[in-house]
């Protein structure tokens, strides 16, 4: 799996697993980690990746003038899911 602007992370040192969305418009960058843990499975955790992607491109071409720092603002206050319990 890969997609544009989506990276997976996975470190034998650490207990992060996940993935990365990373954005850079008009020298702003936009940077939000997607836990496997936090969201359930790899799956769910870069669907939610994808999602976030998808409509922050959409609001991007829609508000091509706009400065893409507000739009990044609103996508890094939006709450997370509650982590899931153990397995």
């Amino acid at each position: 799996m890969t997609q544009r602007n989506i990276t997976r992370y996975t470190y034998e040192t650490t207990t992060f697993q996940g993935w990365r969305l990373s954005i850079c418009r008009k020298w702003n960058q936009f940077t939000r980690y997607f836990s496997d843990k936090q969201y359930g499975s790899e799956q769910a955790a870069f669907e939610a990746a994808l999602r976030m992607r998808d409509s922050i491109f959409a609001e991007l071409k829609n508000a091509s003038a706009e400065d893409p720092r507000a739009i990044f603002a609103r996508y890094k206050d939006l709450d997370r899911p509650e982590p899931h319990p153990a397995a």
